[in-house]
């Protein structure tokens, strides 16, 4: 990955300090530097797990930086150019092994015996990159559309009005059209949300295996399709929502709040996110268990009978050069027990890799929860994560389209050729 100077030396700035803490003298204890996402960093049972962890290893001092987590990557990477490397980090495994940020642990896996089986079969590819094991799956996640009963009622919309991506903008009309509401959903600039509604619609951006992994030629290299036509259907069902007011603008300020905030209040209808945004939904309705309004229904899709989502969630790596790779393993192990993954469901939503826990009766009594475990069968990670000049790419080509400065074929074709052009320079 490539940056601009000014802000790799910002990067290499910020790590630098970090850096420093970690240089303790002979006799100290020892420093585990870990990098993870802010919201993991200041959660309560991360902080919890890390305490019990420095207790079972005397001498063992686990040192956290919380970053953006898109940051991440490039955090890593400064810091190893620094001499200064993480020994644990927090992103998509898969992707930091096609950057050549992460070591294979398929023996650290074998030593601890562990098996793909215990985990969901996704979270696996969000860990394995060729025939290696690339870190430890942590959570998942899938986009799904929560939608307001009530309000459905009002408008005479049926959930099953909503499992079709074709006439979905017309039902959102109607939706937007009531007294109560002031639109029908809110549409994110995220890349990763409308990868979502991409494959929903069943479109992709770049040629896939089976398992919905990027395919790739004998030199390590994917064929994009960016221009793939129900790709473009699905960005137009987007931008058709903005350009009718039917959705606010996707590029305002903190849209991911309001937009938690307007579906709790009843002033938007629908929701499309992860289950992350659960517990802040509860809290906003005043309701401790289940949120009797809120469906949570699969995204629209072009075929119901083959229905489609974007996996969520996230795994942790060892960086290149870490200096204390078994604790380093041996942490990730401890963050990513069943305990822990049934504490961060119930507190932060977010849903274990685990295959063992979905037998806790936390998923039997929550409804709402099982309702996005459900999608998780039918979830694929997002491979455009492994290329990430492309993927910044299509990003802006995504942003270009919402904010109406291009068509979303000709931002498309945009996006393709930026592609092309990556390519040819491999």
């Amino acid at each position: 990955m490539r940056r601009p100077l000014i802000a790799l030396a910002a990067l290499l700035v910020a790590v630098a300090a970090a850096g420093c803490a970690a240089a303790a003298p002979s006799g100290e204890p020892t420093t585990l530097r870990v990098i993870m996402a802010d919201d993991w960093a200041s959660a309560p049972v991360v902080g919890e797990v890390i305490d019990a962890f420095e207790r079972d290893h005397p001498g063992v001092r686990v040192q956290v930086q919380g970053s953006p987590f898109s940051q991440i990557p490039e955090l890593v990477e400064a810091a190893r150019e620094l001499e200064q490397p993480y020994d644990l980090a927090h992103w998509h495994a898969f992707a930091a092994a096609a950057a050549d940020l992460a070591v294979p642990v398929d023996e650290l896996w074998e030593a601890e015996g562990l098996s793909a089986d215990d985990y969901l079969p996704g979270a696996v590819l969000g860990v394995r990159w060729g025939a290696a094991l690339y870190g430890v799956p942590l959570d998942v996640n899938a986009l799904v559309l929560m939608a307001n009963r009530e309000l459905l009622d009002a408008a005479g919309v049926s959930q099953s009005d909503l499992a079709l991506a074709d006439d979905f903008a017309e039902h959102a009309a109607t939706l937007a059209g009531l007294e109560a509401t002031d639109h029908a959903m809110a549409v994110t600039a995220s890349s990763w949300a409308a990868y979502g509604w991409i494959v929903a619609g069943g479109g992709q951006l770049l040629e896939t295996a089976p398992d919905g992994t990027a395919a790739l030629d004998d030199r390590g290299l994917p064929t994009f399709t960016f221009e793939d036509p129900r790709t473009l259907a699905a960005i137009e069902t987007l931008v058709t929502l903005v350009e009718a007011g039917h959705a606010p603008s996707p590029l305002a300020t903190d849209l991911a709040l309001d937009a938690v905030a307007a579906f709790a209040d009843g002033r938007a209808a629908l929701h499309a996110s992860g289950s992350w945004d659960l517990p802040m939904t509860q809290r906003a309705m005043g309701t401790d268990g289940v949120v009797e309004d809120i469906a949570v229904l699969p995204l629209p899709q072009r075929d119901p009978a083959e229905p489609r989502t974007v996996l969520g969630g996230s795994s942790l790596f060892l960086p290149r050069d870490g200096a204390h790779p078994e604790l380093a393993f041996a942490l990730a192990l401890a963050l990513t027990e069943r305990e822990v993954g049934l504490a961060l469901a119930e507190q932060e939503g977010r849903l274990p890799a685990r295959v063992d826990a979905y037998d806790a009766p936390l998923f039997a009594t929550s409804p709402d929860l099982a309702a996005f475990v459900a999608q998780l069968e039918f979830a694929q990670v997002m491979p455009l994560i492994a290329f990430p000049e492309v993927a910044t790419a299509f990003r802006d080509g995504l942003d270009v389209a919402l904010s109406g400065r291009r068509t979303p074929a000709e931002a498309m074709a945009e996006v393709q050729a930026a592609a092309e052009q990556w390519l040819a320079e491999r």
